[in-house]
Formats: C-alpha cells, sequence, structure tokens
C-alpha cells in the first residue's frame, strides 16, 4: 500500500465523524422548531405523604420560547405535562403531580408592560396556562391561542403531590411540552385569547383548621400557589399578603353532599362582551364537579365534571370544553360559580373549586 493511499484513507475516516456531527439531526432543536419545547423539572424526592402545596417544587426561569427575531409576536397554542421516573425519565402514575403554571419571568417586566407592547389589545396577566390533577394538557382550539411579544421571558413552576405512598420512597420529574409557533410561520393562529381564573369562595371561617399553604403568601412566585397570588373576594377588590375576613378559596368540607356557590361577577370584569372557547377546572378530591351559570338569564352555561381515582386518593380527570364558535358572556350580566363535593369520609376535608376559562380578544382577532 503506497503512503499517498494510506494519507487519503486517515483523511477520510477523520472527515467522516465531523461530517455525521454537523448533519445529524438534534431532537431539541428539531421540537423547538416543530412549535414544540420540552421543559424538565428538578427531580423531587417524594419520601411521606405530600397534600396539596406541600411537596416539593421548582422554578425554571428564563425561558424563551422565540426561535428567530423576524416576528414581534410568539403564539402559545397549549401545554402538556407528564409525570416521569426521575431517573428513567419514563411516564409512571400521574397521582403525584400537583400543579404547574407557565408565567411571565417573576422579575422581568409586568403584565401590564407586555400589554402596552402589544399595542393596548390584550389582556394578559401574569399567568398564562395552569395545568392541574386530571388536566395534565390543555391545547386550545385550531386557530386560537395566547399571543405575547418574542422577546417575553417565561417562567415554569412545577410542584409534586403524594396522597397515597406512605411505605416507598418515590422519585419523579415533571416533563412538559410547550406548544409555540411565531406569528409570521403558516398555520400561526389568527383568533387572541385571554385567560381568568375564577373561584368559589367560602368565609374565611370555614378555613381556620387548614394551613395556609394554599393562601396567597407574601414573598411567593407568582406561579407557585395552586390559586393566583391576588385573592379575589366578593365585592370585586383583590387583597394581597396575611388571611384577613375576606372570603376564601380553600376551605373544609364535612362529610356528606354539599354544594358550594359564589357570584363571580366582579372576579370576572369582563373588559367588552365576548366568548369562551376554552375552559377547565380545579379541584380537589371528591369534588364531582363545577356548574357555571348566568344569573341574568336563569340558564346554566356549562358543567364540568370531576373523577376521582378507583383506587386511590386523588383527581384523575376533570372535564373541559372547547369550541370554534364560542358561548357569548355579556359584560353586563350576572354570572354565578358553583361546586359540588361529596365527601365520603367520615372526617373533614380540604376543597379548591377554580374555574379557568380563555376569551376572545375583541381588537386582535
Amino acid at each position: 500500500m503506497n503512503r499517498r493511499f494510506v494519507l487519503l484513507a486517515i483523511a477520510g475516516a477523520l472527515v467522516v465523524p465531523a461530517v455525521y456531527s454537523v448533519t445529524r439531526s438534534d431532537p431539541e432543536a428539531k421540537a423547538k422548531a416543530d412549535g414544540l419545547q420540552t421543559l424538565v423539572s428538578d427531580p423531587y424526592r417524594l419520601d411521606k405523604i405530600y397534600r396539596s402545596m406541600e411537596g416539593p417544587w421548582s422554578i425554571q426561569s428564563g425561558i424563551h420560547l422565540a426561535t428567530g427575531k423576524k416576528s414581534g409576536v410568539q403564539w402559545i397554542t397549549g401545554l402538556e405535562t407528564e409525570v416521569i421516573d426521575a431517573t428513567a425519565q419514563k411516564p409512571i402514575s400521574q397521582e403525584f403531580f400537583c400543579h404547574s403554571n407557565l408565567t411571565f419571568a417573576e422579575h422581568g417586566r409586568t403584565p401590564g408592560q407586555y400589554n402596552q407592547q402589544m399595542g393596548g389589545k390584550t389582556h394578559l396577566d401574569w399567568r398564562l396556562f395552569t395545568l392541574v390533577p386530571g388536566r395534565p394538557s390543555i391545547e386550545l382550539p385550531p386557530g386560537f391561542g395566547v399571543p405575547i411579544p418574542s422577546d417575553a421571558s417565561l417562567d415554569y413552576v412545577t410542584m409534586s403531590l403524594n396522597l397515597n405512598e406512605k411505605d416507598q420512597v418515590v422519585n419523579v420529574r415533571m416533563r412538559t411540552k410547550v406548544h409555540t409557533i411565531a406569528a409570521d410561520q403558516p398555520g400561526a393562529p389568527t383568533k387572541a385569547l385571554f385567560r381568568r381564573a375564577l373561584y368559589v369562595l367560602q368565609p374565611h371561617g370555614v378555613t381556620s383548621k387548614l394551613t395556609p399553604a394554599c393562601t396567597p403568601q407574601a414573598g411567593m412566585h407568582v406561579g407557585a400557589g395552586c390559586a393566583e397570588l391576588s385573592k379575589p373576594n366578593m365585592s370585586g377588590e383583590v387583597t394581597v399578603g396575611k388571611p384577613d375576613n375576606s372570603p376564601m378559596n380553600h376551605w373544609i368540607v364535612p362529610p356528606g353532599h354539599h354544594i358550594y356557590t359564589t357570584e363571580i361577577t366582579p372576579q370576572l370584569n369582563l373588559p367588552f362582551d365576548t366568548t369562551i372557547h376554552y375552559a377547565t377546572i380545579h379541584v380537589h378530591p371528591f369534588a364531582r364537579g363545577m356548574e357555571l351559570r348566568d344569573l341574568t338569564t336563569g340558564t346554566t352555561i356549562f358543567r364540568l365534571n370531576s373523577q376521582d381515582w378507583p383506587d386511590r386518593v386523588g383527581v384523575a380527570y376533570v372535564g373541559e370544553f372547547k369550541s370554534i364558535e364560542g358561548i357569548p358572556m355579556q359584560r353586563d350580566h350576572r354570572y354565578e360559580l358553583s361546586a359540588e363535593y361529596d365527601n365520603t369520609l367520615d372526617v373533614e376535608t380540604d376543597a379548591m373549586a377554580i374555574l379557568y376559562l380563555y376569551f376572545l380578544e375583541k381588537d386582535l382577532t
């Protein structure tokens, strides 16, 4: 074998890996280009019972969804998460999921500043999407999305839960996919939605036996709680910080069947007549469902049901409403929200009831 041939063979052997390293596909980059961004949480060690808002949690900060700088607007069309084994990263029981919140970055610009950046045509608040037990994914109707500035910085908060496993250690992570697309891309939404979180509230007295974990706490991250940091009361005012005598969004349910109602007109605070295009709920175990009613017309708008796991404590499924046509909501109407609980235990349990609604923006459609 002559010397020239040997040198060419060596050169070829060195070039092939280099070419492969440049041309091989990067699954993460491809997924982002296809409109998916995957987020994986810190590992959570579940070595005892952790009730709602008591489990290990973490924050992923400074997330940017845009893949380029051409478009000034990035649309978010959905969010999905799953509980995975912390080491093998394969799906396991979803009972260990407490909640997650995709929010604007806590130490970045405010929702008001982002609304200004969007020309004053949006009604964004701190939270963009919330996932809860029984609803590990939200996919908005085709053609709809939540628009944010492409340079917006986001945080993602996940929290774990363990209502059943007492005698073994479970190590988990939360793996989440954000569905997103730039406004200048084919197939981008053309109809903008804004979000509202509405609460069934009960007098502060019935929460006296609860720890303050699910109530707003000063210094909490805007996405840490299962409820918003702001605590609405019956008059529509918002209070932040230590509990007072205002109605609370976390209460005690005695044994038996109960229905709790709240007029939510002040909480709703609609800026104009609009339509609902997506809805889901957050409830605790032993809930049977939530109902939204129009008090002005005396009609039920919809009911979303809840189902618990058949063989363990926890919420396995909550319903959703999704519509391209939408349901009309009138700014001058009064509305009521109710939650049905059936506590089959011989002891008290705790409850929450939140309705998440996505409304059509009037001026950005």
